[in-house]
């Protein structure tokens, strides 16, 4: 649970994590609002100032902890790394594969291939496709290119 005061009016209330933003609107907040909200009960690092958040801040902190909360967060982050370390291979890294964060072209491919299996198939990313790893794998044992 956290709490939310209105700085306008010192109304406050609380709420369970994660909670749909109409639900303020007992504290007299919506989407028009233009105010600050102060935020206790759970650190809001990276968002707003000291605990004090605009209605679009929160927005963004409820999805962000939204987000945290789907099991394959871990592995979607790491996916992505992977995938940024390879098109910096392919592209300013120079081919120099002890920049890849497995060390090797071989090992870089077979984490991303074994994170992408490892998702459900309606968890399995739409940002990187199957065919995407191994055009990655394609490209990157490519010495012509």
């Amino acid at each position: 649970m956290i709490t939310i005061t209105n700085t306008k009016t010192r109304q406050r209330a609380q709420f369970p994590l994660p909670f749909t933003l109409s639900s303020l609107s007992k504290i007299g907040i919506d989407e028009t609002f233009e105010g600050v909200m102060f935020i206790e009960g759970i650190d809001t690092f990276g968002y707003g100032l000291d605990g004090y958040l605009s209605f679009y801040e929160l927005k963004d902190f409820l999805q962000s902890y939204i987000n945290q909360q789907n099991p394959y967060h871990f592995n979607y982050m790491m996916l992505g790394r992977l995938q940024q370390d390879c098109d910096y291979f392919l592209g300013y890294g120079g081919r120099y594969e002890p920049q890849l964060w497995a060390g090797s072209v071989e090992g870089q491919i077979a984490e991303m291939k074994k994170l992408w299996q490892s998702f459900p198939e309606q968890e399995k990313p739409e940002w990187l496709t199957w065919e995407q790893i191994l055009d990655y794998e394609k490209k990157m044992k490519n010495d012509e290119l």
